[in-house]
């Protein structure tokens, strides 16, 4: 099983009671550096796995193999200006992704500003930590010298620390941001959401929850990619809570769920389980280059209908997210109660880690990652 499906956002943050649960990192071409800036802030072993993912197998390899300017100008979208949730129980990445250049006017790569942030709502996230990033983002294109990019970096990391506060407990409460629109948009048309279940039964069955079958192997773990569509007039972050926490309901919770999304885009790319190289292509792809599953007319079965039929009422006439997964047929808290315990597997095989070195270890019994008051 790989380190991914292992460890990362799976960190043993109860054993580091006096570590800090908000950490700045940045890495990717900057005009301060004449090539590929030196990384800032990857302290923990998420942040790094996240850089080796994201830029080093993925941007990288998109690049290197010219996937975006084989697609061509009609496919493809001419800048990164994504904002970007990477998610697993109560740890959360946050990140800025955006077009740069380095000193010698190379501008094939980009620039990513990331908040790993650990117990923290989502509610922080949306109000603290995405604004602190814009903030700093401005601050890395404003500044001609390595030392105003560390000093804009260190400022968001400062005041996000103060604005945090100290918390014991990593897991976190379910966020409604973003829900209410989401629920009420996809209410006008049920067609949109049996199409995204019919292809979660058909195509993500690997990752039902319990199943594990996602991170079975000695090599890296699986992946699949969705397009889904964005409810109009959602900011980033709604639309990125929604359709995750959708997500969330359906596949096994012990998976990690990546959103990506464009500044200008209609639509939201969630990568589920472990990356491929391969998934990252639609970083850079337009609706000609990466279709929609809401695009795609599947022909819905009697039996399919039914089985939909509770978790639809769920979403159309409760204006809510569904309690049941339709890949396993269990209840939501049960299936986050047995993700807990898998995950938990993980954090105790003595593995302490980068900070640990730093920080004293010692601390209470791990609480759930999860919320577990769900009805």
């Amino acid at each position: 099983m790989s380190e991914f499906a292992q460890r990362f956002l799976n960190e043993d943050w109860e054993n580091l009671p006096q570590a800090p649960r908000i950490y700045v990192g940045a890495f990717g071409k900057h005009p301060a550096w004449n090539d590929h800036m030196d990384d800032v802030g990857l302290l923990t072993s998420s942040l790094v796995m996240l850089r080796r993912s994201l830029y080093g197998a993925g941007i990288a390899s998109q690049i290197e193999s010219a996937a975006w300017d084989r697609a061509g100008v009609e496919k493809t979208l001419a800048t990164f200006d994504h904002t970007f949730v990477w998610r697993r129980g109560g740890e959360s990445l946050v990140g800025r992704i955006w077009s740069s250049r380095d000193g010698i006017g190379r501008a094939l790569f980009p620039m990513t500003a990331v908040v790993h942030s650990i117990g923290q709502r989502f509610e922080f996230l949306a109000q603290e930590v995405a604004p602190a990033l814009e903030a700093a983002k401005a601050g890395c294109v404003a500044a001609t010298v390595s030392t105003a990019v560390l000093a804009s970096l260190a400022e968001a990391q400062r005041t996000l620390r103060v604005r945090a506060g100290v918390t014991d407990n990593v897991g976190v409460v379910d966020s409604l941001i973003g829900i209410d629109g989401w629920t009420a948009y996809f209410s006008l048309d049920r067609t949109d959401l049996e199409r995204v279940f019919h292809h979660l039964r058909v195509n993500l069955g690997l990752f039902a929850p319990g199943a594990q079958t996602w991170a079975t192997g000695d090599g890296p773990a699986r992946s699949r990619c969705l397009r889904l569509p964005r409810v109009p007039g959602s900011t980033a972050m709604e639309t990125l809570n929604a359709w995750i926490s959708f997500l969330e309901t359906q596949i096994d919770p012990a998976v990690p769920l990546l959103g990506l999304v464009h500044r200008d885009a209609t639509w939201v790319d969630v990568v589920v389980g472990e990356p491929a190289a391969a998934d990252f292509f639609v970083l850079r792809a337009n609706l000609q280059g990466a279709p929609l599953v809401t695009d795609v007319p599947y022909q819905l079965d009697a039996e399919s209908r039914q089985r939909m039929e509770p978790l639809l009422n769920d979403i159309i006439r409760r204006r809510r997210l569904p309690t049941q997964s339709l890949l396993n047929g269990a209840a939501l808290v049960d299936n986050r109660e047995a993700a807990d315990r898998w995950l938990a597997k993980f954090r105790t095989n003595g593995r302490s880690g980068f900070l640990s070195r730093l920080i004293p270890t010692g601390g209470a019994r791990a609480s759930s990652r999860f919320d577990l008051r769900v009805t």
